[in-house]
């Protein structure tokens, strides 16, 4: 009597520790990169952030003739920054007009506990501003930024290596 044996053709142990011996190394080079990207990402929002805030900005001089005042340095969680009481109704801006009336959406910062900075150069009659973030990543675009004549709360350079973003009236 003859035993016919029947070969199954699979694979070894060998070649299947190899498989995912290389599936393990591409995930992992696959997820460092993704790391990059997400902070490239966030630094991105801000940037874009700090620009749609300027807008504000200059939405709202055009309005008032003047900058919101800040006594915190940094623009409120509401953005409900209102003209002091003091200023005269004659620039065209009742009191009490909020940054939040130029601004559909309040950018909020990527991560949390992030604010964005905002310092003027008058406290009561505001005519210049910068505003501020700090980025993830060294960038070229912080060569665009601006470097602050008048604000002590704020390190803004224009190096390659820095990651200090700055905003000024354009």
């Amino acid at each position: 009597m003859k035993t016919i044996l029947n070969k199954t053709r699979g694979f070894t142990l060998v070649e299947l520790l190899v498989a995912i011996a290389i599936i393990a190394i591409l995930t992992g080079i696959i997820v460092t990169n993704l790391t990059s990207s997400r902070s490239k990402a966030r630094d991105v929002k801000r940037i874009s952030d700090l620009g749609q805030i300027q807008l504000a900005l200059e939405l709202y001089f055009d309005r008032c003739k003047q900058y919101p005042a800040s006594a915190s340095g940094a623009l409120p969680d509401t953005y409900s920054v209102t003209v002091p009481l003091s200023t005269s109704l004659s620039n065209g801006c009742a009191t009490g007009i909020s940054l939040g009336s130029f601004i559909a959406n309040i950018p909020n910062t990527p991560k949390a506990g992030e604010v964005y900075g905002y310092a003027v150069n008058n406290g009561s009659y505001p005519t210049d501003y910068i505003l501020h973030t700090i980025l993830e990543n060294t960038n070229e675009v912080v060569k665009d930024g601006a470097t602050p004549g008048f604000s002590q709360e704020f390190t803004c350079s224009r190096a390659v290596g820095s990651v200090d973003y700055c905003l000024s009236p354009r």
